[in-house]
């Protein structure tokens, strides 16, 4: 089909799968064997990775990192700058079975931008993953979180905050303080159990469309 070619702006590797009512956005990069399915949305400046699947109804932002062998299936929505380590998982029913039929109550999971899951992470449906989470390798999310929290085990616990750029934020789980972050400006403000993020003078995660997308450099 048209999309399988490498041209100025998308590349859909000849053994990967782009079905006619996919959605793929410019500068996108999808590999072998990955399979974009009919009614699924990906957006631009994109890396899917070997043996990736997005199924109809599922959506991917913008800037977003599927590492090899991760699916996101339908009612899965994941904001821009979203990053799925290979082999993290996405669940849609909460109690499946064999022989039941369950695709009419799937349960919508929102994952919010620059969240981070790590490899061999599980996600289960029906949660909203807050801004900037990080999930550790080998964890599974069974709740919502708050933005930018460090989420670790099984089932995960909050026992942290992590910036943007990737970095453990020195602040406690609850209370009052400030901290900035040296690469990008970004002040963080803890009030409460709730931590904020106010921008610097760049902000890495705000997409600019319709560019081919330059990620931050680590020196």
């Amino acid at each position: 089909m048209d999309l399988q070619f490498e041209g100025g702006d998308l590349f859909v590797h000849p053994t990967a799968v782009v079905e006619p009512r996919a959605v793929v956005g410019a500068f996108t990069k999808v590999w072998l064997f990955s399979h974009v399915d009919n009614g699924a949305v990906v957006g631009e400046n994109c890396s899917l990775g070997q043996n990736t699947y997005v199924a109809p109804d599922a959506i991917v932002g913008n800037a977003c990192r599927l590492g090899n062998s991760v699916s996101i299936f339908g009612h899965v929505e994941l904001q821009d700058f979203v990053f799925c380590a290979p082999y993290m998982v996405f669940t849609h029913i909460a109690f499946p079975r064999a022989a039941v039929n369950r695709h009419a109550v799937f349960k919508k999971t929102l994952v919010k931008t620059g969240t981070t899951f790590g490899a061999n992470s599980t996600v289960v449906p029906d949660i909203t993953v807050g801004m900037g989470t990080f999930l550790a390798a080998g964890s599974t999310l069974t709740k919502s979180t708050k933005d930018w929290s460090f989420m670790v085990g099984s089932p995960a616990r909050h026992i942290g905050w992590v910036s943007a750029f990737g970095e453990k934020i020195p602040l406690p789980l609850s209370g009052e303080g400030e901290w900035r972050c040296d690469h990008t400006g970004d002040v963080y403000c803890l009030s409460g159990d709730n931590l904020t993020r106010l921008a610097g003078p760049t902000d890495i995660l705000k997409y600019q469309h319709g560019a081919k997308l330059n990620r931050m450099a680590v020196l």
